[in-house]
């Protein structure tokens, strides 16, 4: 399963493109988070400082820089994916980093445990990118598959 796709597809989603510093910084966590070679629990001693190691930066940069990624996702008016995502409802407060980290984690591999399971295609595209979405395309399966 390619993570690293569905990790960047999910941000384009939410409105979050590249050209934020954050951005390179939580696909590059969620994957070590993923593979196992950090643990999300320990955010501080050991995911932002191997961020910050592989980016020749500090975990400082690294910290504040997705908390830019979180504020511009919360703020986002992708309002089912957020729900869908965060489980975000009416007016909750926006997540810490690291319950921003753990909820993308979590959604990440479910959608990836149950991507296989999936033999149609929405022609799900993104309203941002205008480019076909796979983790838009999970989330419209799944909607779907909830009204049936």
């Amino acid at each position: 399963m390619n993570y690293r796709k569905l990790i960047i597809n999910t941000l384009n989603s939410f409105g979050v493109n590249r050209s934020y510093t954050g951005f390179n910084y939580v696909v590059y966590g969620l994957t070590l988070v993923i593979e196992g070679k950090s643990c999300i629990e320990c955010i501080t001693k050991s995911l932002y400082l191997d961020i910050a190691g592989y980016y020749h930066t500090s975990w400082t940069c690294v910290e504040k820089n997705i908390r830019t990624i979180v504020n511009s996702v919360w703020d986002s008016n992708n309002t089912d994916l957020l729900e869908l995502v965060f489980h975000r409802s009416g007016h909750d407060k926006k997540p810490t980093n690291k319950e921003f980290l753990t909820y993308l984690y979590d959604y990440i591999i479910h959608i990836s445990d149950e991507a296989p399971a999936y033999d149609e295609k929405f022609p799900a595209i993104c309203p941002v990118s205008r480019k076909y979405c796979e983790s838009l395309n999970v989330f419209c399966l799944r909607l779907s598959q909830l009204a049936r």
